[in-house]
């Protein structure tokens, strides 16, 4: 098996898993979500399940992996580590994966989307989550927190590219706020 190609899970040429990963796999393999879409296996023994349709439907590819013992989701070009309340962040992987999976049905149900900054060139200056309410104040928050980095846009995504939405930054979001 090549490191730079994962190996579908579960396979015969998969091979083996680390525990950590398969007590995520056992509390997701029952999510539809996770039915319907791929897992694969990646060196040394982590797991990738990439999801890109919905009940049929294509979204902008999700990504929950595990690696050294710490669980990712990543969407909407942003993603988090232990998607967990702090104080949870030491519990037992199924209790990871629960929130986990409660984060990408909040991002697939349109409960929460994402804001991804770039400079007038184009270069990425940072991703934050976007949650229920009132849009431009998080927006212009999002702005405030990198305006040394002179964000030019911020995309407001969501899974399905047709429902994205462009803003330009007004000089004054980038100002921090009294």
């Amino acid at each position: 098996m090549s490191e730079q190609t994962g190996v579908s899970y579960p396979s015969d040429g998969a091979g083996p898993i680390g525990e950590w990963s398969a007590r995520i796999y056992e509390a997701l393999a029952s999510w539809r979500s996770a039915q319907q879409n791929e897992w694969t296996r990646w060196e040394p023994g982590y797991l990738l399940l990439t999801i890109r349709k919905v009940d049929g439907a294509e979204v902008d590819p999700i990504q929950v992996y595990t690696a050294e013992e710490e669980l990712t989701v990543s969407f909407g070009f942003w993603e988090t580590n232990t998607p967990a309340p702090d104080e949870l962040w030491e519990t037992d992987p199924e209790v990871i994966a629960q929130h986990a999976k409660e984060l990408v049905e909040r991002w697939l149900s349109g409960d929460v989307r994402t804001a991804v900054l770039t400079d007038q060139g184009g270069k990425w200056c940072g991703s934050i989550i976007i949650e229920p309410g009132e849009l431009l104040p998080q927006l212009r928050k999002a702005a405030e927190w990198v305006g040394y980095l002179k964000p030019a846009w911020i995309e407001v995504r969501t899974p399905h590219k047709d429902e994205w939405e462009s803003f330009e930054v007004q000089d004054h979001w980038r100002q921090p706020s009294n």
